[in-house]
């Protein structure tokens, strides 16, 4: 007998409001979030049961924990309740309306006649798949209101929750109201749910209710409602302590109280053992038969768990009754047959069986699935089975099935569930399968964990299938596992898959063929990251020409990405507009939407070097489609980096932030650790003109450390020393700094890293330095200071930066000019921290150069720089422009620090004050004070005040 639903009136209250919402036409997702046992499916069963007496039908849809369900579970099992309650006439209809196939998310839709073929595999299938499923669901609640109620989301697989975020977000008009339960402390360790449930969150019409355990009054209501009494008060504070007012927890307690077990010191203290005591009253027969249920999965299969248990279906349900009778099986609203009443009993029978007797139970599951084989749901059954059997079980028929299963997943778009079946399945093979077999299933692995965005997973994988290719002598396998994981520049892997390319073109025959000129694309690829030379144009080259001749687009594909990489410098900015042109050719040719994405983000890299940062702009526009078509991490962390760097030159430095944080957390979830630190790279940058954060002083990992692709990092890192007025730690790094032109720096950093020279060369009097940087710049002063493969950040035009090395080297003259161009080009590219920047640096250059009308030109542009600071947010150059002030004020006795530390004295404070505001330390503080005492000849800090005082404007 069901108990009486006791306490969540609140929450039922709230619930039932949205409802009534959603009825009017404003859809609502709501979150019920809690521990195990918290009463979470209760509060929604009870919401349906509300939804039922105002004629609102309910499609329940559970999620399960075994790891072989297969994609899309939840939502098949709604769209299964859906089928069961309508008539087959009005089911065809309404899929005739939507006009698209969803058997990839039920298969059982094609009994209706009105599924097409199979829809090939790719991210745009995959949309389409979901739109179609949001205008199924809203087509049925247009009429009297749809409740959907997901069970247990902490554990859907991400396509079903990417397909709950796309239902929210498209139907916000639809009579309709989505309640997910969910397990919160079981989705923190898992950053991909995070993620999505984080999505979901930020999305109108979503909410969050947070069930906390039953206050006292409520564990006494349900233990009166258990036991036909009111308890005492100590025995309602006793269970109200152990439970932490859990309503499972409370529910199992009081069956043992009621069972006469009077002595409450012998009430388990954990969970386990009340319900190991509960499934001990129950016959043994009954006992056997929950364990094969158990095994089998949360909801019972009668006919399976019979099959296993050797006995008909009649007699397995006989055997179970005393299960139902006592509340450990139940038949939940909107759910078909038999499920165990909550999760935590299934455990207990789990944690129960020994090893032995639960892996052959897998078996006996497998064996009874097999000859069902060809059901979509029964093969990824089978392969979960299987797998879970060994090694008691038949390891190759485990990992064909997990091979199988892999694919249908892949298909389905669900490539992480894809991923992780073939790793199972490597793992079940180790040992048993040949190392030919062994080899082709790493490959197979590590291609589905780069389309699910597992990066370092993937290399793992490559670099199993490489050392087993060496062994077995088999050059075209070790190219194959150098081609994988293509188009991401991880800097410690370039060097070890440049020896794999080398070592397999060596090896293989010399003829035009797909891949050999794939390996010579990535080898130069591979060359041109890690340590550039003259090789990378070479095998460029060969690719594309071999490509060309083969007319292959795949190694068309390859070859372009790498010839764009290999003139990724300044020089090469017109061959990438059209090697861009090429790859969006190539993409129309094959509807390969990866491809026109990356021909959408050269053109964007080639127009924002060029200075046409309108035309980069709208290069992003017509790159958005295409991102949001393919759903896919890499393509969303690239329009983010795109999004972010004009954010970044527009110094729109909260929105720039934002973009980043999420591009950070999209490569740190898929392990790839070169887009995170370019990441980290670009958030210096932001600090550098706001002075707000911590910058990234150092590249983490030592390898990667020792590349000349780091070096710009290490630049910016002088920079930020000289901010602070660390001299000595700025010098320190610029000596470890790559001399200019040096021919090993990726032409795609070249131009930055002489950019950055030049500011810090020129403070640090480094004139010579500035003088080869200047040299180094002067051919592309039409270019803006950006990278050339992968811009991250646009800083304006490489006049700013020309201006900066002429005054380092004395070029005042041709400083001034350069300036003024920067000023120009900068306001008009409306790029405005640059400009002010720009004429922060040409007061600089004119105070310095002295001529007739140098001076009112200086003020006035120093005017305007503190204006667009101020209103920009830009404390650094403000600092920098009070500095400048301050030495036209007294002459420039004291230095730019020595300045800044006066104003601070001036302001009245302490030493221990100043060295908190300018970050030193106090004795460095103090130092500086006896500094400015002596140079102006004062004998105390009030004279300091009153001069800073007269000065002020």
């Amino acid at each position: 007998m069901d108990s009486r639903f006791v306490g969540r009136a609140g929450e039922l209250a709230g619930l039932t409001a949205r409802l009534e919402d959603a009825l009017t036409g404003r859809s609502h997702v709501v979150l019920v979030a809690g521990e195990p046992g918290i009463g979470k499916t209760r509060l929604v069963a009870e919401l349906a049961r509300l939804a039922g007496a105002r004629a609102v039908p309910v499609l329940w849809g559970g999620c399960t924990d075994e790891a072989g369900a297969p994609a899309y579970w939840p939502w098949r099992r709604i769209l299964r309740a859906w089928l069961a309650t309508t008539e087959p006439e009005e089911a065809t209809a309404r899929l005739r309306e939507v006009g698209a196939d969803l058997t990839p998310i039920a298969p059982e839709l094609a009994a209706l006649g009105t599924g097409g073929p199979a829809p090939a595999s790719g991210p745009e299938q995959r949309f389409a798949l979901f739109d179609a499923a949001a205008r199924l669901l809203t087509g049925i609640a247009e009429d009297t209101g749809l409740v959907l109620a997901l069970d247990d989301v902490q554990w859907a697989d991400i396509p079903s929750l990417a397909l709950l975020v796309h239902l929210a977000r498209e139907a916000t008009t639809a009579r309709l109201l989505v309640a997910a339960t969910c397990r919160a402390g079981e989705v923190a360790g898992d950053p991909a749910r995070v993620e999505v449930l984080a999505a979901l969150a930020r999305l109108p019409g979503s909410a969050r209710l947070e069930l906390a355990g039953l206050a006292a009054p409520e564990v006494a209501a349900a233990l009166a409602d258990r036991l036909g009494a009111i308890p005492a008060p100590d025995v309602v504070d006793a269970v109200t302590r152990r439970t932490g007012g859990n309503p499972f927890f409370v529910g199992e307690l009081s069956r043992m109280l009621a069972g006469g077990c009077a002595d409450r010191a012998r009430v388990p203290g954990a969970v386990r053992d009340v319900v190991g005591r509960r499934l001990a009253r129950l016959p043994a027969r009954c006992r056997e038969l929950l364990e094969v249920a158990a095994v089998a999965g949360a909801d019972l299969d009668l006919g399976l768990v019979a099959a296993v248990a050797g006995v008909p279906v009649e007699e397995a349900l006989d055997g179970l009754r005393p299960a139902v009778d006592d509340g450990v099986l139940d038949r939940s609203a909107g759910a078909a047959g038999l499920r165990f009443a909550h999760d935590l009993l299934r455990e207990a029978l789990l944690g129960g069986l020994a090893p032995a007797r639960r892996a052959r139970l897998h078996r006996c599951l497998a064996e009874a699935l097999e000859p069902g084989v060809d059901d979509p749901d029964v093969l990824a059954e089978l392969a979960r089975h299987a797998l879970a059997a060994l090694p008691v079980g038949d390891v190759a028929a485990a990992v064909r099935w997990a091979r199988r299963a892999a694919e249908q997943a892949a298909a389905r778009q669900a490539h992480e569930e894809a991923a992780r079946l073939l790793v199972r399945a490597g793992e079940a093979g180790r040992g048993h399968l040949p190392a030919a077999d062994r080899l082709e299933l790493l490959v197979e692995t590590a291609r589905a964990q780069v389309l699910g965005h597992q990066v370092s997973a993937a290399i793992a994988s490559c670099t199993a299938a490489a050392d087993l290719a060496r062994q077995l002598g088999d050059p075209a396998a070790l190219g194959r596992a150098a081609l994988v994981v293509q188009g991401v520049s991880e800097y410690a892997w370039m060097p070890v898959v440049r020896g794999w390319c080398e070592e397999a073109l060596r090896d293989l025959p010399e003829r035009d063929d797909p891949l050999r000129a794939q390996l010579l694309a990535q080898l130069a690829h591979a060359i041109i990251v890690g340590r550039a030379d003259s090789l990378a144009d070479t095998a460029s080259e060969q690719a594309l020409g071999m490509a060309e001749r083969l007319d292959d687009p795949p190694s068309l594909v390859a070859a372009l990405r790498a010839r764009q990489l290999v003139r990724s410098g300044p020089d090469g900015v017109t061959e990438r507009m059209g090697l861009g042109d090429r790859m969006l050719a190539v993409a129309d040719r094959t509807g390969d939407l990866g491809v026109a994405m990356w021909g959408h983000l050269w053109r964007f890299d080639a127009l924002l070097q060029l200075g046409r940062v309108g035309d980069a702009e709208r290069e992003i526009d017509r790159l958005d489609p295409v991102v949001a078509r393919l759903r896919q991490p890499l393509a969303r962390m690239q329009q983010l980096r795109a999004r972010a760097a004009i954010a970044y030159g527009r110094g729109a430095w909260e929105r720039a932030r934002r973009m980043n944080d999420e591009a950070t957390a999209i490569a740190e979830r898929g392990g790839h650790r070169g887009a995170a630190i370019i990441a980290q790279a670009f958030a210096t940058l932001v600090t550098l003109e706001t002075g707000e954060g911590e910058p990234l002083l150092e590249v983490p990992d030592v390898p990667e450390a020792s590349l000349p692709g780091t070096e710009l990092m290490r630049a910016n890192a002088v920079r930020w020393h000289l901010e602070r007025g660390r001299r000595a730690e700025a010098l320190g790094r610029y000596a470890t700094l790559p001399p200019p032109g040096d021919p090993r720096i990726p032409p795609f950093l070249a131009l930055g890293l002489e950019a950055v020279r030049a500011l810090v060369a020129t403070e640090l009097a480094d004139a010579e330095a500035a003088e080869a940087a200047y040299r180094l710049l002067l051919p592309h002063a039409d270019r803006h200071a950006c990278g050339g493969a992968g811009a991250i950040a646009s800083q304006g035009s490489m006049q700013l930066f020309l201006g900066v090395a002429a005054t380092g080297c004395g070029r005042l003259n041709a400083a001034v000019r350069h300036l003024r161009a920067a000023v120009a080009v900068n306001d008009a590219a409306g790029l405005l921290p640059f400009a002010a920047t720009a004429r922060f640096r040409l007061a600089v250059a004119l105070r310095a150069r002295g001529r007739a009308g140098d001076a009112a030109e200086a003020v006035a542009a120093a005017v305007e720089a503190d204006t667009a600071a101020r209103r920009l947010g830009m404390a650094p150059l403000r600092a920098r422009l009070a500095a400048l002030a301050a030495a036209s004020r007294d002459g420039g006795v004291l230095s730019r620090r020595e300045a800044e530390i006066a104003e601070l004295v001036g302001r009245g404070l302490t030493n221990r004050q100043i060295a908190a505001a300018a970050h030193i330390s106090e004795r460095t503080a103090e130092a500086h004070v006896q500094h400015i005492l002596a140079k102006l000849g004062f004998s105390g800090r009030a004279q300091i005040a009153a001069w800073v005082a007269r000065r002020a404007p």
